[in-house]
């Protein structure tokens, strides 16, 4: 259980270096990122409130490297020092996206009937993809991407997104990282007109299935209050808590 718990509180230890992803792990954190994504990921954070302020330095100059212009520092009930001390280092708390449940699956999820599910194959397929994510998180900080640049992310991009069709259109999207500990959820969307009619679900039971094919049966998420009570229906427990707190890239 230990072991699902770090794998739900932080990607970093458990990632391997692949193309189109930086990663930097040390004792006091875990910083990643994809190509092509706006936000870095600070995870698995263990560090004294006199080192904030180089962390701090250090992330910044992770983004510049990057190219990315934000990054979401993932708190937990184990993470130090307290979320008081990063917010007087300047970190910001963001209201509407603050509390997300740290939630695991170790039991295979019931299968979804009348769902064409598959993985993505094309990169009209990423496009389309994207584009729906984008429209259902509709995220201001978020740029809508150019053709050009979606196919730059497609060539460089690195894990399996699985995606559910209703009535001929694409409806649900969502990828998954793998690890060595199973698969972490990222990036689930429904469009707003399928929701309700299993594609979320469909598209989680897919990236069940892809992680027990690797021979690691478990997933984890950090998960919304939207999609909490659908992924609680569906077997997974939440094991702690995030708290996301926000750092923008320092312009020079």
């Amino acid at each position: 259980m230990s072991e699902l718990v770090d794998f739900a509180e932080a990607m970093g230890p458990f990632l391997e270096p692949a193309p189109g992803r930086l990663l930097r792990i040390n004792d006091g954190y875990a910083l990643s990122v994809d190509f092509g994504h706006t936000w870095a990921q600070v995870e698995r954070i263990r560090l004294r409130e006199d080192e904030l302020p180089e962390a701090i330095a250090a992330v910044d100059a992770f983004m510049r490297e990057s190219g990315t212009e934000r990054a979401s520092w993932w708190l937990t009930e184990r993470s130090t020092p307290g979320e008081e001390a990063f917010l007087a280092a300047g970190l910001q708390r963001v209201e509407g996206d603050y509390l997300h449940a740290a939630m695991v699956l170790t039991s295979e999820p019931s299968a979804v009937e009348g769902v064409a599910v598959r993985r993505i194959e094309t990169a009209d397929e990423y496009a389309e993809s994207r584009r729906l994510a984008l429209a259902a998180f509709a995220n201001p900080h978020q740029r809508d991407p150019s053709d050009e640049k979606l196919a730059a992310e497609w060539e460089h991009q690195v894990d399996p997104i699985f995606a559910a069709w209703l009535d001929g259109r694409m409806a649900s999207v969502g990828r998954a990282i793998y690890t060595r500990a199973g698969g972490y959820l990222m990036g689930g969307s429904t469009a707003a007109w399928a929701r309700g009619r299993g594609a979320y679900r469909a598209v989680v039971r897919a990236r069940w299935d892809e992680a027990a094919r690797r021979g690691t049966p478990a997933l984890a998420v950090g998960a919304g209050p939207m999609s909490q009570p659908i992924l609680e229906r569906l077997g997974f427990r939440q094991v702690h808590q995030f708290r996301r707190l926000e750092s923008v890239r320092c312009e020079r």
